[in-house]
């Protein structure tokens, strides 16, 4: 090998080294206490030693147990998308929740409203035959058969609100039952900017998309998005 060349490559690792190190070293696991997207970014605050981490969309919510690996680490970063200056964020490789919270016990922490105190409740799944779906409105297990001719068409059903999770990618995520279809097929996601109550009895309306795959194994076949509630 040449003088020449043995020199390049000594010159590439001396280099790329620092970022090697930097990327074994920052890794490590917190709790989220604070989450917001932006960006095609998810950031989250760590409740240990209030530290945020930023990494590609992944479904967390506050209270998760999470583990980032590797990154860089950026001091004074400014957000554009976000408008908000970050003394240091980590940007890091991959985050994954490693614990999920139950995001019903910590709603109070991750939702404001008049339902806040309402989320740690439980509801009993309707029978079938209880609900009748609204004029012109679909069963959840009508939406999961036609999933395909219903691709991004907006729908309307009657269903009970069986759980809510709260702020997570920005979102509530709604599970609905209506008392039709067979597991998995008797329940519906739904996400949307409003809040509703566990227990509730709602009319809701959205758009069907299908599919939908959010990384780090949350893969829906039915999701119902852009929903809005009403009784």
């Amino acid at each position: 090998m040449s003088f020449m060349k043995t020199l390049l490559i000594t010159g590439i690792l001396l280099i790329c080294a620092p970022v090697l190190l930097a990327n074994n070293e920052n890794s490590g696991t917190g709790t989220v206490a604070e989450t917001m997207t932006s960006g095609g970014y998810v950031y989250v605050r760590l409740e240990e030693d209030d530290s945020w981490v930023a990494s590609s969309l992944t479904p967390v919510s506050v209270g998760d147990k999470v583990r980032y690996t590797g990154g860089a680490l950026m001091n004074n970063f400014n957000s554009s998308t976000l408008n908000r200056n970050f003394e240091s964020i980590l940007f890091a490789m991959k985050l994954e929740v490693v614990n999920p919270v139950d995001a019903a016990a910590h709603s109070s922490a991750a939702v404001s409203g008049p339902h806040a105190s309402a989320q740690t409740t439980t509801a009993i799944a309707p029978e079938a035959g209880e609900i009748t779906p609204p004029d012109g409105g679909k069963t959840v297990a009508a939406i999961h058969a036609g999933r395909g001719q219903l691709k991004d068409q907006e729908v309307i059903l009657r269903a009970r609100v069986m759980k809510v999770s709260p702020n997570i990618m920005g979102k509530n995520w709604i599970t609905l039952q209506d008392g039709t279809g067979t597991a998995p097929g008797n329940k519906l996601i739904a996400t949307s900017s409003e809040v509703v109550a566990i227990g509730d009895l709602v009319t809701v309306k959205g758009v069907i998309h299908t599919d939908v795959d959010l990384g780090s194994g949350y893969v829906y076949n039915v999701l119902l998005e852009e929903a809005t509630f009403s009784k």
